[in-house]
């Protein structure tokens, strides 16, 4: 909950505080930037103090060390992989659920494309839950929806960033829900950029790049078109082709720039081994230097297994996949240990971007920016270096060292 003595970075989105209020004091409001903020009806509000109870950036897990057990993990499934970003592990997760005669939530594409929690109750259904969306999902419709499944004693798969599953938790735990058929996964989290930016990108594909009768009828934000280790975006369209444009001017550029991230997530709370999941899930990049015995070709995911309740599941579902054990430091990622560093000149960015008076404005500061700031190309032409060498987890610490604030 964003109290008036607080920053933004004190704020993930996850919505917890307004779905806990009882008075319904509480509304999320977008800012400049898109980015969703609680605001306060003082005339409703009671003082009862669960809006900052509920809050999940109460917790702080940054730094605290903890041992779960860690995969390198392929699904049998060829097709399955070849729809997921990484292994399809997720897809084991969804299947089982619904053997169970569950549901899953996951974050899907609406009709406008816009980035949303939904609910699925089919494989079809889950299928579209597959692959990474770059952007801040909104969870509005999933909170009361998943206190009726658990109480209605169906099994619940609950899938999101850290901050929107601790959120949801504690939103469960404030409400008494009996949370035993409850399943929870993260994902190690890069960060999220702004839904607002993301609407213009998509406007700007639609009037400067397509045809007026056109419309998009399919977006893959992780596609493995070129290979599951490049960030490849596809956009298929009713007419045309839109390859061209991606080649060169892709949201996934815009995203790895950093520049429309939102502020918590230069402050993550979640950045350690203790995760507020069953399961975390991302993907391996070090299968070059990590001893991985099986084909890696399609893709993998690393998988953290977090609470005994993720151990006695994946027990029953392991079967399913190609899967092998490995250290922390075989499974070493950066968000495991600390936040995304914010870009020197985002605060310039953001001015510029909402001072531009049209889409035409919009994209050219998009195109300007998406470049990165120099460490952040230097970083990304040095990584899959360092992950073939096995020096990733090394390099990684440095950076922690001399880069990253205490």
């Amino acid at each position: 909950m964003l109290t008036p003595n607080q920053k933004k970075q004190d704020c993930c989105g996850c919505m917890a505080c307004s779905f806990t209020c009882p008075k319904s004091a509480i509304t999320m409001k977008a800012d400049e930037c898109g980015f969703l903020y609680p605001e306060i009806d003082q005339d409703l509000c009671v003082h009862c103090n669960l809006c900052t109870r509920v809050c999940p950036l109460q917790e702080n897990y940054t730094s605290v060390d903890a041992v779960p057990d860690i995969y390198a993990l392929q699904n049998h499934q060829k097709n399955v992989v070849s729809e997921s970003s990484s292994g399809g592990m997720f897809s084991m997760l969804a299947d089982w659920t619904l053997a169970q005669g569950g549901v899953i939530y996951g974050v899907a594409f609406d009709e406008g494309f816009e980035v949303r929690h939904m609910r699925a109750d089919s494989a079809e259904k889950a299928a579209s839950f597959r692959t990474s969306k770059y952007v801040q999902s909104d969870p509005a419709q999933i909170y009361q929806s998943i206190c009726s499944d658990l109480k209605d004693g169906l099994t619940v798969l609950l899938t999101g960033t850290p901050c929107q599953i601790a959120g949801v938790t504690r939103f469960l735990e404030m409400k008494h829900a009996d949370t035993s058929s409850l399943y929870t996964c993260d994902n190690i989290c890069h960060g999220v950029p702004s839904p607002a930016v993301w609407k213009d990108y998509l406007e700007i594909l639609k009037t400067r790049y397509m045809d007026s009768d056109a419309r998009i009828t399919s977006i893959n934000m992780r596609s493995k078109r070129v290979s599951w280790k490049k960030q490849v975006m596809d956009v298929s369209v009713s007419r045309g082709n839109l390859l061209p444009v991606l080649e060169e001017f892709s949201f996934n550029k815009i995203f790895l720039s950093l520049f429309p991230v939102r502020q918590s997530c230069f402050h993550c709370h979640f950045t350690s081994y203790k995760r507020p999941a069953d399961f975390t899930l991302g993907d391996f990049w070090n299968v070059d230097s990590a001893g991985i015995k099986f084909d890696v070709n399609g893709g993998v995911n690393e998988v953290l297994v977090n609470t005994e309740k993720g151990q006695k599941l994946f027990t029953q579902i392991r079967e399913n996949a190609v899967y092998q054990p490995v250290s922390k430091a075989a499974g070493w990622q950066p968000h495991l240990e600390y936040s995304t560093k914010a870009p020197g000149n985002q605060e310039a960015f953001w001015t510029e971007y909402n001072a531009a008076a049209d889409l035409e404005g919009k994209e050219a500061l998009l195109r300007k920016y998406m470049k990165g700031s120099t460490l952040t190309r230097i970083i990304r032409k040095v990584n899959p270096i360092l992950q073939k060498t096995g020096l990733y987890s090394i390099a990684g610490k440095m950076y922690k060292a001399v880069f990253v604030k205490k």
